[in-house]
Parts: structure tokens; C-alpha cells; sequence
């Protein structure tokens, strides 16, 4: 009782103890550098492993800490931005410590696209402990603290001669090993998106520039003379091209590419009509870049997330070449692309199974009796919860990791679980081809499969996905792309099965899928292009 009441008396006093703002400063830098820090000097120790340079780096890295302390903390800003800044570095600590994944703008654009539904996925028990630990602790601590500041003048003369001092002090150590230090920083520069804060401030930076420039009043155009061809008019029946875009599924797990696991065992009985893509590489390695991507004119070396936002893509010119565009989706959103056509999102609940894309689709199609392009977008294999992604019919890989907590599985244990999305997904193609085989005396019917983009399920300590691209895994960045269509529709469609089946290890990208859509159903356009069509070798047109 009487400790309670020693507690009691601590916690309401205004503060516990007092500290000179420089010091302070010092203090909290050091904080910021060894507390949330652990995977940058993970990597930086294996990268380049000397006691020598990891300290001198160490040393400069916290006087660069301070300089930025100096010159956001002011005596009306110094509490609120530290326990802000305490806050974010934990928040943001807890995924690279759990998943391993780097931070930069293009993980920052995929959080700010993240729903309510795939937040909830991350969270955990673990994520409230490490909080507590790391945000709300130190936060008390910094308000229970009397920050004491120097005169306005004084103050600003202090301020001024530690940037000054700083700035001697850190040209001087890394003058002394600048040979070293160069050449780190040029063949590592993807380091700087592991350490805190500087990863995510960096990103916020990016983000904010692209936001804040000014865009065009008007839609930018692409294809505006798309026509459809005479011959794809007048072959008989309507076509019907679906377009199934996955979710996180990776080539690697694809028993059709080799995998030793049965992943696709149920689509066995379409093997002798399908095609599987093995070397088939995404726009970007997260939703929000490469969903808008796949489906631009642009291609990844030219594609900007920021203009396609007002830039036709290929569902604008497939419609206005005279096809029926219907976007159904049982992943909330789009990324802007199915902004100008029909679009259909089927889940109201907190997460749906991707059967639900396949319900009632076959009595709407037959309905419209006209040439269509339909889009499916799946939640797929979307971690990292992937036990919630399948039903208990479709789990057969087992032992498998049943929680979002990767870091507590083993590696069986993902892959099984992972495995699982797989196969699920395999059932779901299969029935959708099934539908598409009952409509083929009202349509010429084609299916092409595509991931958005791979994952990573802890090779090199790595998990789920949103690496940088320039350095991101074989996993995240090699997806899988599978293609079924009957030897009536390739009579129709003068397709010769057996050259596209020498091409399939040959490379391709999402920088093939609009001028390949194009060409395959007959849009005449001057925005296609017959070099990046995949079909074009081997049709007659």
C-alpha cells in the first residue's frame, strides 16, 4: 500500500527531474540511434564489418542527430516533436524488426493506400508490448522531464556554434576515412531506407512532393484513335477476355513452374489449354505501384504513380474501342484505374475468400451478349495473415503458421501456410475457367492470370514485400502469369499453340500486358506497340 501511494505521489508531480535543453538533445539523439536502429547496424556490420568504421559512422550518425534536434526543438516544439518522433520511430521499428522491410516512399504511398482491413492484419499482441515499451514509456518519460532553455539569444548562439562544431567535427572523421566512406555510400545507398528516422522522414518528403505538384484540369489521353478491328467483329460470337489480376502470389510456389509442391493441382484438367509464364517480372514490388502500372501505356522505367491518376490506361481504351469494361473487385479500391468504367467490389464484411468473384458472374456476362473485358481482383495471398485467405477445404499443407507474427513460425510453417493461398487460388482459376467453358457457345472466351507482384517469406530474414526495386528479392519482383484459351478460340484468333510454348521462358513484364490485351482483341491503336505484344510472334493477323 505504501508503495502504491509513493507511485501515486511520483506520477502526479510535474516533473521528475530536469535537464539543460542541449543535453537533452544529446540524449534523446543517442535514444533515437541505439533503441530503434537494430537492423540498420544488423546490415551495416554485415555489409562492411569493422569495428573501426561501424563507430566512427556511429559517432557521426548522432552528432547528425543532434544538428537536427538543434534545429526542430524549440521551447514551444520540443515535447511535442520528440514524443511525435518517439511515437513514429516505434511504430515504424515494429515492422522492419518483425518483417524485415525496408522504408521508403513507395512503402510509405502503399500505407497511406492500406485499408481498415489489411491494418487490422498487422496487428497484434507483440506490436502493443513493443509499443509500450518503446513509444509510450519513453513519451512519459519526455513529459515528466523540465526542459530548461537558455535565454532567446543565448539560445540561438548556442544552436549556431553546435551546428558549426558539429559540422568541423563530422567533416573531420569522415576526412579521415573518406576512401571508405565513399565508396560505402555508393554501393550501398539502399542502407539509408533501415535507419531511423531518416527512412521515413525521407519518404514523407517524397510523398509530399508528389502530392503538392500541380496536375493537368484535364484527363491526358491515351489511344484516342482505338478502334476494333473488322475481323475480331465479325468472327461469329462476342469475345470475352478476363483478366485476373492476383495478389502476392510468387512464381517460385507454382508447381506448373517447377514448384516440388502441388500448388496448382487443381487446375490439372486444363494443363493441355494453359500456358505458364516462369520468368515474368512486376512493375513494382507493392499493390499501389504496380496495380496502376500493369495497366499503363507507360512501362516501369517511365511509369509515375502520381500521373497515372489523371492518364487513361488500357481499360479506357479497350472501352472506347467498343468493349463492355466491368472491374469487379473483392480487394477494396482500385488505384484509381476502373475510375472511368463499371465497377463492382463485392466484399461488406472484414475480409472475403476470392470465390466471391466467381458467384453469379457467368448469369451477368451472358446477359450483355457483347464483346467484354472483365477484371477480377483478388485478395490473393495478401500477408500476412495468409491463414485467413482459404477455407478449411483448401488447407493442404500442414503443419502451417497461423498468426500474423511471421518472426514466431517456422519456415515450414510459412510456406505451408503460403502454400495454401496458392492452392486456393488454383481452385478458384479452375472454376472460373469451368464458367468460361459453359459460355463458349456465346463467346470466344480467353483467361490470362497475373500476381501484382511477389513476396518474400523470410529467405535472408526477409518478409512480405515493398522492397526498394532496385534491391528488392527475386521473390517480390517474379510473378506468376498463366494464360488458358481452347483450340477454337485460337483457330479464331490464327494463335499457334505450340510457338507460344517456345516462348514461355522467355522474359517478360507487366510492360508487355497493354500492348498485348491490344493486340489480342484486335484494338487498332497508334498507342499499341507489336514489339511488347507477347502474342503477336505467334498470331496471324
Amino acid at each position: 500500500m505504501r508503495f502504491f501511494s509513493q507511485f501515486i505521489t511520483l506520477f502526479t508531480k510535474d516533473y521528475w527531474w530536469q535537464m539543460k535543453a542541449y543535453k537533452f538533445n544529446a540524449v534523446f539523439s543517442l535514444f533515437t540511434l541505439l533503441a530503434y536502429n537494430k537492423i540498420f547496424f544488423e546490415k551495416l556490420w554485415n555489409i562492411y564489418p569493422s569495428p573501426l568504421f561501424v563507430s566512427m559512422l556511429t559517432l557521426v550518425l548522432f552528432l547528425l542527430l543532434n544538428v537536427a534536434c538543434a534545429i526542430l526543438f524549440w521551447p514551444k516544439t520540443t515535447k511535442f516533436l520528440a514524443i511525435l518522433f518517439t511515437m513514429l520511430n516505434a511504430g515504424v521499428f515494429y515492422f522492419m524488426f518483425v518483417y524485415h522491410v525496408a522504408i521508403d516512399k513507395v512503402m510509405l504511398m502503399n500505407v497511406l493506400e492500406t485499408d481498415a482491413q489489411e491494418v487490422a492484419g498487422l496487428l497484434s499482441w507483440g506490436m502493443l508490448w513493443m509499443f509500450l515499451v518503446l513509444a509510450v514509456v519513453p513519451s512519459i518519460l519526455i513529459y515528466k522531464t523540465k526542459i530548461i532553455f537558455a535565454t532567446p539569444k543565448k539560445m540561438i548562439l548556442q544552436k549556431i556554434g553546435l551546428i558549426l562544431g558539429i559540422f568541423v567535427i563530422s567533416t573531420a572523421i569522415i576526412g579521415m576515412g573518406y576512401k571508405e566512406t565513399a565508396q560505402f555510400l555508393r554501393n550501398n545507398k539502399p542502407i539509408k531506407y533501415l535507419l531511423v528516422p531518416v527512412n521515413y522522414v525521407g519518404a514523407v518528403i517524397s510523398v509530399s512532393k508528389k502530392m503538392l505538384e500541380v496536375r493537368p484540369q484535364e484527363l491526358v489521353k491515351v489511344g484516342a484513335d482505338a478502334t476494333l478491328q473488322p475481323y475480331w467483329k465479325n468472327n461469329g460470337k462476342p469475345n470475352l477476355f478476363v483478366l485476373v489480376v492476383g495478389e502476392t502470389a510468387r512464381a517460385a510456389n507454382f508447381s506448373m513452374n517447377g514448384y516440388n509442391k502441388q500448388t496448382n493441382a487443381p487446375l490439372q484438367p486444363f494443363l493441355n489449354d494453359m500456358l505458364s509464364y516462369k520468368k515474368v517480372y512486376s512493375c513494382g514490388t507493392s499493390t499501389a505501384i504496380s496495380l496502376p502500372c500493369m495497366f499503363s501505356a507507360a512501362g516501369r522505367d517511365d511509369f509515375d504513380k502520381s500521373e497515372s491518376e489523371y492518364t487513361e490506361n488500357l481499360l479506357d481504351v479497350v472501352q472506347r474501342a467498343g468493349y463492355k469494361v466491368w472491374w469487379r473487385g473483392n480487394v477494396t479500391g482500385c488505384k484509381g484505374i476502373c475510375s472511368r468504367v463499371e465497377t463492382q467490389m463485392l466484399c461488406d464484411k472484414d475480409t472475403c475468400f476470392d470465390e466471391i468473384l466467381n458467384k453469379g458472374l457467368n448469369e451477368r456476362i451472358l446477359k450483355e451478349n457483347r464483346d467484354m473485358f472483365v477484371v477480377l481482383h483478388q485478395l490473393g495471398s495478401h500477408g500476412p495473415t495468409y491463414y485467413k485467405r482459404y477455407p478449411k477445404s483448401s488447407e493442404k499443407f500442414k503443419p502451417y503458421c497461423a498468426t500474423e507474427r511471421l518472426d514466431k513460425c517456422s519456415q515450414e510453417e510459412i510456406q505451408n501456410v503460403y502454400d495454401n493461398t496458392i492452392y486456393y487460388t488454383s481452385q478458384n482459376l479452375a472454376d472460373l475457367i469451368k464458367q468460361l467453358q459453359g459460355m463458349q457457345d456465346k463467346y470466344n472466351t480467353f483467361m490470362l492470370y497475373v500476381s501484382d507482384h511477389g513476396e518474400s517469406l523470410g529467405e535472408n530474414n526477409i518478409y512480405l514485400h515493398a522492397a526498394p526495386y532496385m534491391v528488392a528479392p527475386e521473390e517480390q519482383i517474379n510473378v506468376p502469369m498463366l494464360v488458358w484459351f481452347d483450340d477454337e478460340f485460337a483457330n479464331k484468333f490464327h494463335l499457334d499453340r505450340t510457338c507460344l510454348k517456345t516462348e514461355l521462358n522467355n522474359e517478360y513484364s507487366h510492360d508487355n500486358l497493354f500492348h498485348s490485351f491490344l493486340g489480342l482483341m484486335g484494338v487498332k491503336t497508334s498507342a499499341y506497340n507489336a514489339e511488347l505484344d507477347i502474342f503477336n510472334k505467334c498470331q496471324q493477323k
